[in-house]
């Protein structure tokens, strides 16, 4: 990270005027002069989560709340279908997540919604988004937490059947609940509403009197026109917590209604009036009627349909509103609406320049209004965040605005972004000072919100967002600090989960290293994130490794399901490696073993290169320690050893990758050693002897290959503390290479940390972690990692593989331990 070492802070000040009635199709407004050196790319900022995505019909998702603790509360949906809580600790800066049900449904229309009580528990309401496979409809859920500000524990998922069959219209009438958003009024002592969108998509609402324990029967809350079937109004609710409800109405989706408008009306004391007071009706007399509301926008004289997008109340008590109009589908206006006391203003904003789904080429955009946002800030609604599209990509901005949206000053928060920023939340109760103003999705990949049966999505190509926060990634300026280490650590994973390599080959080595890094960072921080990750993919593998079982690159992912094994106590977990496992010891036998490489047709059956004592032979130890089953440490110890005897140079005390270099020479005429392979042989040692117990045999044996292999390793160390790709031939890539050198850097450091490296080794190991920080860019992408291959091979600063990551992170764990321990030399 040597580029942030010098950079103190996130710059944010661009700041320009703009004329509000001014739009321009493609480029900034008016007059707008963006200054040098403003705005940050998205990825510099820190993720909430890695993994969550969102739609903007269920509020809040977003909550500072300041009790015991100082933490703003967030929730989201992930792309295995998990509904997630989480939040940020601004006095730790650490995250917490929890998930609050599994495997919903991979739709973004199912995010929760969050409200407290008045013990500071969490309310988390959530839906299914339609009838999904099911011929019945699905409920509202509601879940609870059992103590105050926390997320640990909760108590049972309670499903809400708040739709009223008297409601319905036909015998093919829609009853989902979808959409949430739970509002809780003081001045009638505390009654909990929830709004949703029901009966045949109508809105809907209910109330509760006990926190939540019993709820009345639903009522629908607007009813348009039947002009065909599940015409839905769009819903957008906003309450100051006291005795009023703000509400904004559309006549149904934009996709289907040309003259689609914007309403507005309010609740108090049990009836619903226009923003200037005048009596609609009582609440007993519902449902209303579009025609009976304030027509905030009027589509079929403007001649363009909207959508809205959010409400709020100034301090006046007034409503703002915040909506897109769609002259086209590939022109989306924001517009800024606010009732004076008088009148309705509405001021546009932008064209925020089309809508954000990644459409597949030759394919029709079938979500041609998903704009990328625009929300308002409910502690200041003279402050907007918008996600405006600039030179292609989808931005953060926020404007501000003294005079009623006739003029704004706007700046960047985002700039120079290389993934889309879109659906921006002010955090509500994040007053002026706050650190943690806005969150919003990131989006690697978003073609479809949903990866189900009707909209024909592959599960490959369901959503991948991150949620982020405007909180700037930490700069890395002492790479030796615990707490940095710590942020480099989060930052390099993080990054990697949001930039994922092959999801076709999850379950393949590559990954397989990686997660092993992973469960290091997650042993230091306990930050479920982490481990949830893993439990998501190994779920939907049905924690079954790839079917060449024999082939010891396929058995990485087995140490990972071995050690959540240790983590979860749950036997399916291991069913299946299990069983692989016991195939090996049944069917293999150390006479039967052909470890040559060259010419030998079974080659991938056998452990004959030297990284498959990274993949196998620690897979096996932990299955050993883990299940408490000496046999499969028994086996490995047999194999490891035919292999090494094999491979191992005693002249050079480095490993050959295979049977084919022993006899090879480079070009200048040097034996070849892959920097990397050895890595590999060197980084298993250390997984075995750490699972391998004391008295075992043959610990011995390995310890002593272990400090032959380290005291070579030391020797060959570059000056910048890294090691070239080809170690005993420097010359052949003179640059430090980083998945090696990391490997290489855990191993070292493990050793120093188990006294099996004198302490005076201890400042060439901090060099070579210093000098793999350096290799951290502002986003977090470790670089300078040599491709995938079997030999040396030349490589570059944007070269970058999971498998690295996951060596920086083994070498980051042991580095921590170093420098919080007291060995010092």
């Amino acid at each position: 990270m040597k580029a942030r070492y010098m950079k103190n802070t996130m710059v944010w000040s661009l700041m320009f005027l703009v004329a509000v009635t001014t739009v321009n199709a493609q480029g900034p407004l008016i007059n707008a002069k963006p200054k040098k050196g403003t705005g940050e790319h998205s990825e510099s900022f820190k993720s909430f989560t890695f993994n969550g995505s969102w739609c903007w019909f269920s509020d809040p998702r977003a909550v500072y709340y300041e009790g015991k603790h100082k933490r703003t509360y967030s929730g989201w949906i992930d792309n295995y279908g998990n509904i997630t809580v989480g939040f940020y600790d601004h006095e730790t800066k650490q995250i917490n997540t929890h998930i609050v049900r599994k495997n919903l449904e991979i739709d973004d229309h199912d995010n929760p919604s969050i409200l407290f009580d008045e013990e500071g528990k969490l309310l988390i309401f959530f839906n299914r988004h339609g009838y999904g496979d099911s011929p019945h409809p699905h409920p509202l859920y509601l879940i609870k937490s059992e103590n105050p500000e926390d997320i640990s524990k909760w108590t049972k998922v309670k499903s809400l059947f708040l739709n009223d069959e008297k409601d319905k219209v036909s015998d093919k009438t829609s009853f989902t609940h979808t959409y949430t958003n739970p509002i809780r009024l003081k001045a009638e002592n505390g009654r909990i509403y929830l709004f949703w969108r029901g009966v045949d998509g109508k809105p809907g609402y209910s109330h509760s009197d006990d926190n939540g324990e019993s709820w009345t029967k639903g009522q629908i809350l607007l009813m348009p026109d039947p002009i065909y079937a599940f015409r839905r109004p769009y819903t957008k609710v906003y309450s100051n917590g006291d005795n009023k409800i703000h509400f904004t109405f559309t006549d149904g989706h934009p996709r289907n209604e040309k003259g689609n408008s914007i309403y507005y009306t309010y609740y108090q004391n049990g009836a619903f009036y226009k923003a200037n007071g005048i009596l609609i009706k009582k609440i007993t007399d519902l449902p209303l009627k579009p025609e009976e509301l304030d027509i905030v926008y009027d589509a079929k004289k403007g001649g363009a349909k909207a959508w809205n997008w959010d409400i709020a109340e100034d301090e006046k008590g007034n409503p703002v509103l915040a909506y897109a109009r769609f002259p086209t589908d590939e022109k989306h206006i924001y517009y800024y609406a606010k009732w004076t006391g008088k009148e309705w203003l509405n001021r546009d904003l932008i064209n925020s320049g089309g809508w954000f789904p990644q459409t597949p080429e030759g394919k029709k955009e079938p979500e041609p209004n998903y704009s990328g946002g625009i929300n308002i800030d409910h502690e200041n609604t003279n402050e907007l965040y918008l996600s405006v599209k600039r030179d292609s990509i989808f931005e953060i901005e926020k404007w501000t605005t003294k005079n009623d949206g006739r003029s704004w000053k706007a700046e960047f928060i985002t700039k120079g972004s290389e993934k889309d920023n879109v659906r921006p939340f002010a955090v509500r109760g994040a007053k002026e000072g706050n650190p943690l103003q806005v969150v919003w999705m990131q989006n690697t990949k978003y073609l479809n919100y949903s990866h189900a049966s009707w909209t024909k999505t592959h599960w490959a190509d369901r959503f991948h967002s991150s949620i982020k926060m405007d909180l700037p990634s930490p700069a890395i300026t002492d790479p030796l600090a615990p707490k940095q280490i710590i942020d480099v650590m989060r930052q390099t994973a993080d990054w990697q989960f949001a930039n994922p390599y092959d999801l076709k080959r999850l379950l393949e080595w590559h990954w397989g290293t990686y997660f092993i890094g992973i469960q290091a960072l997650y042993e230091l921080t306990q930050e479920d994130r982490y481990k949830q990750e893993m439990i998501n993919i190994g779920e939907y593998a049905g924690w079954k490794p790839e079917d060449n079982i024999f082939y010891a690159d396929q058995l990485t992912i087995t140490a990972n399901w071995a050690w959540l094994y240790g983590q979860q106590k749950d036997p399916e977990i291991i069913r299946y490696s299990k069983w692989a496992m016991d195939i090996h010891l049944a069917t293999r036998r150390a006479y039967m073993a052909d470890v040559s490489f060259a010419n030998n047709p079974y080659f991938v059956e056998w452990w004959t290169w030297c990284d498959a004592l990274f993949m196998a032979p620690p897979s096996f130890a932990r299955m050993s320690k883990e299940t408490g089953e000496k046999k499969y440490l028994d086996y490995m110890d047999k194999m490891y050893w035919i292999t090494t005897d094999y491979l191992y140079s005693n002249e050079d005390s480095l490993m050959f990758r295979d049977d084919r270099f022993i006899k090879q020479r480079s070009e200048s005429g040097k034996k070849i050693f892959w920097a990397r392979g050895n890595g590999w042989v060197i980084a298993g040692l250390a997984r075995i002897l750490d699972l391998m117990p004391n008295d075992f045999p043959t610990r011995e044996k390995y310890e002593r290959l272990y400090k032959e292999m380290a005291g070579r390793i030391l020797e060959l160390q570059g000056v910048d503390g890294l090691w070239r790709v080809s170690l005993l031939d420097p010359d052949y890539h003179d640059k430090g290479e980083v998945s090696g050198s990391a490997f290489f850097a855990y191993a070292l450091a493990w050793g120093v940390n188990r006294g099996l490296i004198d302490t005076k080794h201890r400042q060439k190991v901090e060099k070579a972690w210093t000098a793999l920080c350096d290799n951290v860019n502002d986003n977090g992408r470790l670089g300078n990692v040599q491709p995938e291959g079997i030999d040396p091979r030349k490589f570059t600063p944007d070269n970058w593989h999971v498998y690295g990551t996951g060596a920086f992170l083994l070498a980051g764990s042991e580095m921590y331990k170093m420098v919080t321990s007291d060995n010092k030399p």
